[in-house]
């Protein structure tokens, strides 16, 4: 079996069957491999059984001609066993050879879900590596320099105190979310509450009026549809938070901020929209991938998981959300949420 898979492999490099992912080659080649032996042994089994089959009848049918002498009976037998025997292996070769094409264009399809999902896991660990070592740095110089200072006095003892608990705080809030992520892929199911959700959302509006302040930007609410829904109140705070906040980062001072409800069939609909710097239509899709900020240069806060976990959790509760942007004009978050019957 091992020899076979090596000639298999030395033969697809040959032919320049090289993906850029070796194990994902690798991978290939052994299922092909597998599923040509499979296809070969049931090949050959039913070919046998075909073959004899066939045989038996026309030697029974030349035996029986009594116009022929044992001697020719027999030759003639011979002769066209010969002949179907050299037509049942071209013909199990020919298949044989297209099952082995077929399969190793098909395996790619097949594997092709798997390695993306691989080579999301892989990007996941990384960006989380990166993040998580930003406020560890930061800690770890911080004290080495302030410990190295001979100079040091209570004062500056005590802010880089202050700023080794900013950086831990910021870390734990890291943390957190991708447990949150974690614990959101294992699909666990939720008893969820009913929700009179109108007077939820303007108690929400009250609470991020106060951020809105801070930046001069009018925050603006128009909640007249009045429905009941199952879901978890902390959890859709943290999704209306995380959306609120995007847009009042993203948001020049004296801008403006909506939230507006409707009800459109079974759903409750739920928009917020700004008049923000918006978002390029080449990086719209990627928004919801984790660690993912528009802003590159990293001056806003933040690690990038909160539209993550907010998708999850709309999921979570059988909902859909989406953005719609357009560069320099603002951004607009649709969530729909199934009404409680």
């Amino acid at each position: 079996m091992e020899k076979l898979y090596k000639l298999f492999e030395e033969l697809a490099i040959k032919w320049k069957i090289k993906p850029k992912n070796d194990e994902f080659l690798v991978a290939r080649l052994k299922l092909t491999l597998y599923y040509s032996l499979t296809a070969m042994v049931i090949l050959v089994v039913s070919s046998v059984v075909l073959y004899n089959t066939i045989l038996s009848n026309f030697s029974q049918s030349i035996s029986e001609n009594i116009f022929l002498s044992s001697n020719v009976a027999q030759a003639i037998i011979d002769k066209a066993q010969d002949i179907l025997l050299n037509r049942f292996m071209t013909i199990d070769a020919i298949i044989l050879f297209i099952i082995i094409i077929l399969g190793f264009l098909l395996t790619e399809r097949t594997l092709h879900p798997i390695k993306n999902n691989m080579e999301r896991q892989k990007r996941f660990i990384a960006d989380a590596s990166h993040e998580l070592r930003t406020p560890i740095a930061v800690v770890i110089s911080g004290l080495e320099v302030n410990l190295n200072n001979k100079k040091l006095d209570l004062a500056g003892a005590k802010k880089t105190l202050e700023n080794a608990l900013v950086e831990m705080k910021e870390f734990s809030k890291l943390s957190n979310s991708l447990l949150d992520i974690s614990k959101d892929d294992t699909k666990i199911e939720k008893n969820y509450e009913p929700i009179l959700i109108d007077d939820f959302l303007k108690k929400i509006v009250e609470k991020d009026k106060n951020l809105t302040q801070i930046k001069n930007i009018n925050f603006e609410s128009e909640i007249e549809s009045s429905a009941i829904i199952k879901g978890d109140k902390n959890e859709l705070s943290r999704v209306l938070f995380n959306v609120i906040d995007n847009a009042i980062k993203y948001t020049k001072e004296g801008g403006k901020i909506s939230l507006s409800s409707k009800i459109s069939a079974d759903k409750y609909i739920i928009t917020i929209s700004d008049n923000g710097i918006g978002i390029p239509q080449n990086i719209l899709g990627k928004i919801f991938d984790p660690f993912f900020r528009a802003d590159t240069s990293r001056n806003t806060e933040g690690a990038g998981l909160g539209l993550t976990l907010s998708k999850k959790i709309v999921e979570n509760h059988k909902g859909t959300i989406s953005v719609k942007s357009e560069e320099n004009k603002g951004t607009r978050v649709i969530i729909s949420l199934p009404i409680s019957s």
